[in-house]
């Protein structure tokens, strides 16, 4: 994956097993993040994957084919956000 400095980014986590985060820097192994609580790591570009940048502006959507990136955290956060608001179908 190729990541810029401001791509918003998916991050595995042991709790929450995806967590949201914004690139700060890379380089060629690693790359600096900040997660939405304020926390900085560095890891592989690897373990990343891409986020939807207008995901949280909408109420989730009806048809999952309508994501950017069809991956396993956004389905995921799809699902969670759409159940939060009681429109699952």
């Amino acid at each position: 994956m190729n990541v810029r400095k401001g791509s918003t980014v998916w991050v595995p986590d042991k709790e929450l097993a995806w967590i949201p985060a914004e690139v700060i820097d890379s380089d060629d192994k690693f790359v600096q993040i900040v997660t939405d609580s304020g926390k900085t790591v560095f890891v592989s570009a690897e373990k990343l994957c891409p986020r939807d940048a207008d995901e949280d502006e909408l109420g989730g959507f009806e048809d999952m084919t309508r994501l950017t990136y069809l991956n396993e955290p956004g389905v995921l956060y799809n699902i969670r956000r759409r159940y939060a608001l009681n429109d699952i179908y």
